[in-house]
């Protein structure tokens, strides 16, 4: 199905937004001086994720997209490990890392 109202997504997270920066404020934390929100960029978001999926290094499984690291990591000059780079064929490491995601049962 499709929301025709997106009104209701904007009135949530005004209101969890609003507790933030309540709370921000009471710890003494500087506002952002700029504020980027990512429901203003659904459109680019969605635009972003189908190149991925066109370009082979995502698909959709049960309505969900998955990143496919094992054919982004065929590609030369990219190494999806490079923030933990001992990491890379480490399945331990990529299970713990992925959570549920990885586990079978």
């Amino acid at each position: 199905s499709t929301v025709k109202d997106h009104s209701i997504f904007t009135k949530l997270t005004v209101h969890w937004e609003k507790e933030y920066f309540k709370d921000m404020r009471d710890l003494n934390v500087l506002p952002p001086d700029i504020l980027t929100r990512v429901t203003e960029y659904v459109d680019e978001i969605i635009a972003f994720v189908q190149k991925i999926i066109e370009n082979g290094f995502a698909y959709e499984s049960n309505g969900s997209v998955y990143f496919d690291t094992p054919k982004f990591a065929t590609c030369e000059h990219h190494d999806y490990a490079k923030l933990v780079p001992e990491a890379v064929g480490d399945a331990a490491a990529l299970a713990d890392g992925e959570g549920a995601l990885a586990s079978e049962g």
